[in-house]
């Protein structure tokens, strides 16, 4: 899938030695290679957890606050395996797919170490997701277990598994049998009540893990490890294949980039754990170095994430730019902060140069650093270095991350000179392995060369250096969130009263982008923004639900006939709708 060269590798002899790279660039145009500093790692995450357990056996490993529970590396790691022999005993086999669908808990990361010890392959759900989007996970990578979340005051995970599992209240735990859902056979509850068809998490994490030295020795660097699903063009989320060599590799090399390995960190964890942000870079970057993990709150709260921050001593945090913008408006109001902070992360969406220069001053932070990576690339690309400048990190997404190509083509494919914008495309041990079972979607992104296409207009400097300039992809991302906005159209276009809409993103200084739905209705009819909002209600995350409503007579067209969102979106920024 990469060419020889990708793999290629450098040594250096000393730490200080480490960020002095022999990168190769190509004189013709924008082409970089990183041939990294120190080997890839082969073996699997099963393998390399173990190896940190070995190291920190009694150091905590996960503290959540909202949950009141601490386990140490060691607990982490024997639960971990008693849950993993749990599921194979249950019928499970190596590379069956086992779903997450929970918001942050120390169940998540249990449930994530448990499928990769145990041969596995997680499916990261977003805890948000309504009965149309949880089926659709379901069906699109055959499950065959789910782990659902503990109830909490607006989610209740298994009232709307119901509605979709209809089977579930009168089945047997571990016996399930759905005509829908044929691959479906258990589905386990991480709370503590005593819910119908369901197996308690609790009693899974507490037998025996005899096995799975056994089950562990089936597992290959080169097999599927994490599915994370990601919006696409077409409107239906889509399932990307990572490797145990893309996660194992970009955990560790994201985490050195962090400084995780030069010291015991408390990372305050405010990203949702399904996001690649939260499980390769923050979750699995900080267990693979030994850093302990605090969990603030179940879902988003910036009032948690500042207390916690504070009161726990965090010495790290990893976010989006709407989770700082967030954090810092609150934060500069308190005056004299007790922050300890050595690193804060911003990722997930375009940063703009003032947001990073205000993380470090308003939260003390000895470093900042940006990130870009995709799901489909099983998360970083480019990442600031640690000696990089307050300025360079303002002004770029960082360096191109090791052991991986990039270049950046034109329309034609052809490499355009450094410094001039096209579309991004990588190559490297961290490119996903497919779409799950999406073979053709699959070819599209990654051509029979190695090199994955982002959609994204980029440019790269001789020195290493990365900059988004746009998105070519009609993808809206919103406070971090990707949405696509077919999806929503097509529930739009369900109304009865609406004829036609387009959903684009319109400049928001908090969130980035927020979403707008132009809509055309029927003669005589009115469609208002409660309309909308009843109308989604239910049908999908709230996160996707438009915030703003236009109606027009007629959008702008090309002479094909085809609608010119870009156009749409500049006459709505410039107020002439």
């Amino acid at each position: 899938m990469w060419s020889k060269h990708a793999l290629s590798v450098t040594r250096f002899g000393c730490y200080n030695a480490r960020w002095t790279r022999k990168l190769q660039s190509a004189a013709g145009g924008s082409y970089l290679h990183n041939p990294g500093t120190e080997p890839l790692v082969y073996d699997t995450l099963g393998d390399v957890i173990a190896q940190t357990v070995d190291k920190y056996p009694g150091r905590v490993a996960v503290k959540s606050l909202h949950e009141n529970i601490t386990i140490t590396y060691e607990e982490l790691l024997k639960q971990a395996d008693s849950l993993g022999c749990a599921l194979r005993a249950q019928g499970l086999e190596k590379g069956d797919r086992l779903g997450i669908w929970a918001h942050n808990s120390a169940a998540w990361i249990v449930a994530v170490v448990a499928a990769a010890r145990a041969g596995l392959i997680s499916v990261l759900i977003n805890p948000v997701y309504e009965k149309s989007e949880l089926s659709f996970c379901l069906k699109k990578t055959e499950m065959k277990s789910l782990l659902i979340g503990a109830t909490l005051p607006k989610r209740n995970y298994y009232e709307t598994l119901t509605q979709v599992l209809p089977e579930l209240q009168n089945s047997s735990p571990g016996s399930l049998k759905s005509s829908e859902f044929p691959h479906l056979t258990s589905i386990i509850y991480s709370g503590k009540d005593n819910l119908p068809g369901t197996t308690s998490y609790d009693s899974l994490t507490t037998g025996q893990s005899t096995q799975i030295s056994r089950y562990g020795s089936e597992v290959t660097s080169k097999d599927g490890c994490i599915i994370h699903f990601t919006s696409g063009t077409t409107g239906d989320p889509k399932a990307a294949l990572d490797s145990h060599l893309g996660v194992v590799n970009n955990t560790y090399f994201t985490g050195i980039r962090n400084k995780f390995h030069e010291s015991h960190h408390n990372i305050c964890v405010q990203v949702p754990l399904f996001h690649a942000l939260g499980s390769i870079v923050t979750i699995l970057g900080g267990i693979r170095h030994g850093s302990s993990l605090i969990l603030s709150a179940p879902m988003y709260n910036v009032d948690a994430n500042i207390i916690a921050l504070f009161a726990e001593k965090c010495t790290s945090i990893t976010g989006t730019p709407t989770m700082f913008v967030d954090m810092l408006a609150k934060v500069k109001t308190m005056g004299d902060v007790p922050s300890k902070l050595q690193m804060a992360l911003a990722a997930g969406a375009p940063c703009s140069p003032q947001l990073i220069r205000d993380m470090q001053k308003y939260l003390k932070a000895d470093s900042v650093k940006s990130l870009y990576g995709m799901t489909e690339t099983t998360a970083c690309i480019f990442q600031s270095k640690p000696d990089d400048s307050i300025d360079a990190v303002a002004e770029s997404v960082g360096y191109i991350t090791d052991h991986i190509e990039t270049k950046v083509v034109d329309e034609k494919g052809e490499m355009v000179p450094f410094g001039s914008p096209g579309e991004l495309l990588v190559r490297g041990y961290n490119n996903m392995i497919c779409y799950w079972n999406e073979p053709e979607k699959t070819r599209a992104t990654l051509d029979q060369d190695g090199w994955l296409k982002t959609g994204d207009k980029f440019t790269i400097s001789e020195d290493g250096y990365g900059k988004i300039v746009g998105r070519l992809k009609d993808i809206i991302v919103r406070g971090g969130e990707n949405i696509a906005p077919k999806e929503i159209e097509d529930l739009l276009n369900t109304h009865p009263d609406i004829v036609e809409s387009q959903v684009i993103g319109v400049h928001d200084e908090r969130l980035g982008e927020e979403l707008c739905a132009v809509l055309r209705v029927r003669d005589g009819a009115s469609v208002t923004l409660d309309d909308v909002r009843r109308h989604c209600d239910g049908q999908v995350a709230r996160f996707k639900i438009p915030r703003i409503v236009k109606v027009t007579n007629e959008f702008p067209k090309t002479a094909s006939g085809k609608i010119q969102k870009y156009r749409l979106k500049e006459i709505i920024e410039a107020g002439k709708l």
